[in-house]
């Protein structure tokens, strides 16, 4: 999540587009009206924010929790920011060395894990630059993590879609059961360094992304984890910049992921 300063250069006369729904022309009205207040707020972010790096060391690593042994659950992350782990020491620390843990002691097996993440990327980028870098070339779990920068930079619907399918189906395929999962974008709402109303203009954008990986996931069978629900966020949850997540941020993001993975299995549920 770091698009800002795409964000700020495209806020105004952006508001219109992310409308839709029986509520068009009241969020029109909003998003028009708080664009220059957005614009002005989002050009004061970008010069104060605290720069954080990515996490260092490995992108990939091992753990079996139980000490099972056997052949490995291979899980992939790909996404923003928070798959690069900016606001954690470690790779080990951030959102996929969280969610491989969490994965190995829930279903008691070895994970051996990959994180394939850029700060400021988009759905674009990813599939440009980051589906290239991947070195696990089976894995067994795939989880997208994207949609902050694309809201920030007031990216259209039918661009996300677009986007969002073909990033998708490089890991889909009929005769293996991958299991894969979309996460929502994390409520703005709720973010320190975003102040009224440019939090809530950036909730509404991102939540018309969310509808429309919600749409794609079901239309491709696929699993979809919105954060609209998510318990707010406290200050604990953020790093130092206020903006990305802390170590114990990223420990509860993987618990929600998790969630989604712990129902059954595609190859539980074959006849």
């Amino acid at each position: 999540m770091n698009g800002l300063e795409d964000a700020q250069r495209e806020w105004t006369g952006r508001g219109m587009s992310t409308c839709g729904g029986g509520n068009w022309f009241w969020r029109g009205w909003l998003n028009m009206v708080q664009a220059g207040p957005s614009l002005f707020q989002g050009r004061r972010i970008v010069k104060n924010l605290p720069g954080l790096q990515g996490a260092i060391g490995p992108n990939n690593g091992f753990v079996d929790v139980h000490g099972t042994g056997g052949e490995p659950c291979r899980l992939l992350v790909i996404g923003e920011s928070t798959v690069a782990g900016t606001g954690a020491p470690t790779h080990a620390l951030a959102l996929t060395g969280q969610l491989a843990v969490g994965l190995s002691d829930r279903r008691r097996l070895p994970v051996a894990w990959e994180a394939q993440g850029a700060n400021g990327a988009t759905l674009e980028r990813i599939v440009s630059e980051l589906l290239e870098l991947v070195r696990q070339p089976d894995p067994d779990v795939v989880v997208l993590v994207a949609g902050a920068n694309d809201a920030m930079a007031g990216r259209s619907s039918a661009h996300w879609r677009r986007d969002l399918r073909r990033v998708l189906e490089v890991f889909m395929d009929s005769g293996r059961h991958r299991e894969i999962v979309v996460a929502g974008v994390p409520p703005f709402r709720y973010f320190p360094a975003l102040p009224v109303p440019l939090n809530a203009f950036l909730e509404r954008r991102a939540g018309r992304l969310d509808a429309a990986s919600a749409q794609v996931c079901a239309e491709l069978g696929l699993a979809f984890v919105s954060f609209a629900d998510d318990p707010p966020l406290g200050e604990a949850f953020f790093a130092a910049d206020r903006f990305h997540p802390s170590v114990a941020g990223y420990g509860h993001w993987a618990a929600f992921l998790l969630d989604a993975l712990n129902g059954p299995r595609p190859e539980d549920t074959l006849p």
